[in-house]
């Protein structure tokens, strides 16, 4: 009963409001997907309680594991946001450095997931972050990431879809990484690879 509280809800919401909600059945229950043409910050709400339904994390052929939909993704539609320690940007190399030598005998390839949201602050998604620390790297990727104000003065990481994406494709985008003369390979294998994700 509790998903035709929230489906009335919504239909009351979209009525009145003028804006369109669309609908995605699941499992158990219809989820309802804000529109594109919501605020900013009413999309970033509903974001967390949806996420579960719309990703999930599986092997990747690019590299290790990746994140996939669980659902077709609309294009400009909020994913996920990438959670993590918010820190100082200028603890970033010391906790590299820390996860390089806690690793069992310096073998596998645990990674190092961090994400700048400003000039002063990173998102280290190593320890505590959340399921978008697995997105790959791609040269021709089907998403983006933008820094989104939550209303309350807090800034977010969010990965929005650059295109539509179906069920079951690996959600993958670009790093950006500044260039640099020690290279690091990419490995997304598409038609636009540039080689090098620096």
């Amino acid at each position: 009963m509790k998903w035709c509280a929230s489906l009335t809800v919504n239909l009351l919401y979209s009525f009145y409001f003028n804006v369109s909600v669309s609908y995605v059945v699941c499992r158990r229950h219809i989820a309802a997907v804000p529109s594109v043409d919501l605020p900013m910050t009413m999309r970033f709400r509903h974001l967390r309680s949806s996420v579960k339904e719309t990703v999930a994390v599986y092997r990747s052929s690019i590299h290790g594991l990746g994140l996939f939909a669980r659902r077709d993704i609309t294009a400009g539609e909020m994913v996920i946001e990438y959670a993590g320690e918010v820190i100082r940007a200028v603890l970033t190399d010391r906790r590299e450095q820390k996860y390089e030598r806690t690793r069992p005998n310096g073998a596998g390839d645990h990674g190092c997931y961090m994400f700048r949201l400003s000039e002063s602050e990173v998102v280290d998604a190593t320890v505590a972050g959340n399921a978008a620390r697995f997105i790959n790297h791609s040269c021709d990727p089907n998403c983006y990431s933008e820094i989104v104000d939550d209303g309350v003065g807090q800034k977010h990481v969010v990965i929005f879809a650059l295109r539509a994406i179906a069920r079951g494709e690996e959600l993958t985008y670009d790093y950006k990484f500044p260039f640099e003369d020690v290279k690091i390979a990419c490995r997304c294998s598409t038609r636009r690879c540039k080689k090098y994700m620096n």
